[in-house]
């Protein structure tokens, strides 16, 4: 077994669950150092550890490549074929927790920058590695070294995380219409696919606005509820003003990603049926585009707020999360790379698409709104997954394209 896979093996095996990325940054530190490639190493806390690497000239572009070292749980032990953290082979495939999602890209990305280091090719720029911590639980690295100042000078950022699924599934009909291409056109797709797995240029993705409106008032006891203050209907009165809003978000649409979704998740107030309730909180999670901003809609929500304290509601909005919304133009130089570079390694059409799901780019964005963005990399659906697995074949091909598209941009 060559040594691009057994590294990634290597890393796997480590258990990184939500924490504990210090485990992988020392392993990718001490293998750059083996080839000559010094890195850094920031600390979100003592175990959690990001890395950041560089190489080229300096005289030229920025391009970023990201990928993150923490994993999600490993699920119901008896419904994996093996042990979640074994990494084993069989059939081409690498399974284990991570394996898709991403510690292969993070890999690929690292096996990159080394054998362009080692080939002596001429990088006009800098070519900047970042392997970040907490990415599935808030992007917890990727916002540290945003604000550290690693993404003020990013031209373009190539996030390799997994953009695959199993070629056979092109037969489904939601994938079909997440194409929107018809069943001829799925096979097509299929026929021109000279591998297993079919694969996708994701050139934007939603963002996302997470949120909870608490309602504070005064409780008693439910036979004499004029000596208290309900604190539901204050709450009731701001759900109907936030739908009347939330229905005005539909002149928005990105070509790409299509409508806003906003979505009250959860409800609750009281403590006991015969008590008149002192609290009540609702949570609110927004699947944005470009097309409207964050601090917008989040403006618009507070104003609602505002108007209804003024009359004697007594609310407040608590802000869980904030994650700037992707699209880069198909015309960019790093999509073209990606399209011209992949569809020759990978031997098939590989068609644009935007997802719902974020990524670290969300946050790098947050503080650069002009860096250029795709998200492309080894790996399938079958992320957070039990049985999740890698094509091996998939994993060596990404590493050629990271390569060549790096050359490309910093030629």
């Amino acid at each position: 077994m060559d040594e691009v896979v057994e590294t990634l093996r290597d890393i796997i095996k480590l258990d990184t669950v939500n924490g504990n990325e210090k485990v992988v940054a020392d392993y990718i530190a001490n293998l750059l150092q083996e080839h000559g490639i010094a890195s850094k190493q920031i600390a979100y806390t003592p175990e959690r550890v990001s890395l950041v690497a560089e190489i080229g000239d300096g005289n030229g572009p920025v391009i970023g490549f990201d990928g993150h070292e923490d994993i999600v749980a490993l699920g119901d032990s008896s419904k994996w074929q093996v042990d979640a953290l074994s990494a084993a082979v069989k059939d081409g495939k690498l399974f284990g927790r991570g394996a898709a999602d991403m510690k292969s890209g993070l890999m690929a990305g690292v096996w990159a920058m080394i054998h362009l280091k080692e080939s002596g090719v001429p990088l006009r720029g800098t070519l900047r590695l970042m392997a970040t911590v907490g990415e599935e639980l808030g992007q917890y690295g990727a916002r540290q070294l945003a604000e550290a100042g690693y993404a003020k000078d990013l031209d373009a950022l190539i996030v390799g995380e997994p953009s695959g699924a199993d070629k056979r599934l092109l037969a489904q009909p939601q994938i079909q219409q997440m194409l929107q291409i018809d069943a001829a056109g799925a096979q097509k797709l299929a026929d021109a696919n000279h591998t297993d797995e079919q694969h996708f240029i994701e050139l934007a993705h939603k963002g996302s606005l997470t949120y909870m409106i608490h309602s504070r008032r005064v409780a008693a006891h439910s036979s004499m509820p004029e000596i208290g203050k309900n604190a539901i209907g204050p709450l009731v009165a701001f759900y109907q003003k936030q739908e009347a809003y939330f229905a005005t978000l539909t002149k928005y649409r990105n070509p790409v990603l299509g409508p806003i979704t906003p979505v009250v998740t959860m409800i609750k107030g009281g403590e006991q049926i015969n008590t008149v309730p002192a609290s009540a909180e609702l949570a609110v999670k927004i699947r944005t585009i470009p097309e409207l901003s964050n601090a917008t809609i989040t403006q618009a929500v507070q104003q609602i707020i505002a108007d209804l304290n003024a009359q004697g509601a007594e609310l407040s909005f608590e802000l869980i999360s904030d994650f700037t919304p992707m699209h880069t133009a198909e015309d960019r130089p790093l999509i073209q790379a990606a399209d011209v570079i992949g569809r020759a390694v990978l031997e098939q059409a590989l068609p644009k698409i935007g997802v719902s799901g974020g990524t670290d780019a969300s946050s790098f964005l947050a503080v650069n709104p002009d860096i250029d963005v795709v998200v492309f990399g080894p790996g399938n659906i079958t992320a957070h997954q039990v049985n999740e697995y890698l094509d091996l074949d998939m994993y060596h091909r990404f590493i050629k394209i990271y390569e060549r598209m790096i050359t490309r941009l910093l030629s």
